[in-house]
């Protein structure tokens, strides 16, 4: 395979992982619902970044790495409690108030709230059994063995390395910026009673997933 057609195949896989409901895309929902486009996009920044880290610990070669039953366990558990957690934020913004009419207050807005955005994403997706396990059912044996054949191409690690990379990466903002567009569209449409319903529905959504990745380990 030339290189065009290894990055459109990992393109393609890397969309199994973007494309499957979880605590990042409720996020992304969360933050374009109350504070408007800017601020959904942000939890694909910490999610990137953690993505980073993941690729980087793989061209350092420690992609042996492997995890026992029991330490799956202890991630799927401890991943519930934060997801639920982050449901549980996002249900106590179960009421409508009205700088949210323009999908962003801006005086509620500033750096604090883009750091807290772009923490959520990173903290969802490390805490994430979703993300976890699709890195190491599917994402550390791939990019292992894509670098390696993009490397006989391009004749350097580091390159095929940035390359896969940022089309892993691609994938999830694309699907980020779908899910921001359209619930910070649908924000503007979902208010009745004076409640969020957008905050209510992935509230309880996050919430059902957590306790769901609880009972998981424990049957």
């Amino acid at each position: 395979m030339d290189v065009l057609q290894i990055l459109v195949a990992w393109f393609l896989l890397s969309l199994t992982g973007a494309l499957a409901p979880g605590p990042l895309s409720a996020a992304v929902v969360m933050q374009a619902s109350r504070r408007g486009k800017l601020h959904g996009m942000l939890p694909m920044l910490g999610h990137a970044i953690v993505e980073l880290s993941i690729v980087s610990a793989i061209v350092l070669s420690v992609q042996s790495l492997t995890l026992s039953d029991f330490a799956i366990n202890i991630m799927v558990g401890f991943g519930g409690f934060i997801v639920i957690l982050f449901g549980l934020l996002a249900l106590r913004d179960y009421r409508y108030s009205a700088p949210q009419e323009s999908g962003m207050d801006e005086n509620d807005t500033n750096a604090a709230t883009m750091l807290g955005a772009t923490a959520q994403g990173a903290t969802v997706s490390i805490f994430s059994p979703y993300f976890l396990l699709w890195w190491f059912a599917i994402g550390l044996a791939n990019v292992t063995l894509l670098i390696s054949e993009l490397q006989v191409g391009l004749g350097t690690v580091l390159i095929a390395a940035v390359l896969i990379y940022i089309t892993h990466i691609s994938t999830d903002f694309l699907f980020g910026a779908f899910l921001t567009v359209g619930s910070s569209e649908a924000s503007k449409r979902a208010i009745a009673g004076g409640i969020n319903w957008v905050n209510v529905i992935i509230g309880v959504f996050q919430v059902a997933l957590g306790i769901w990745f609880i009972i998981s380990i424990i049957l």
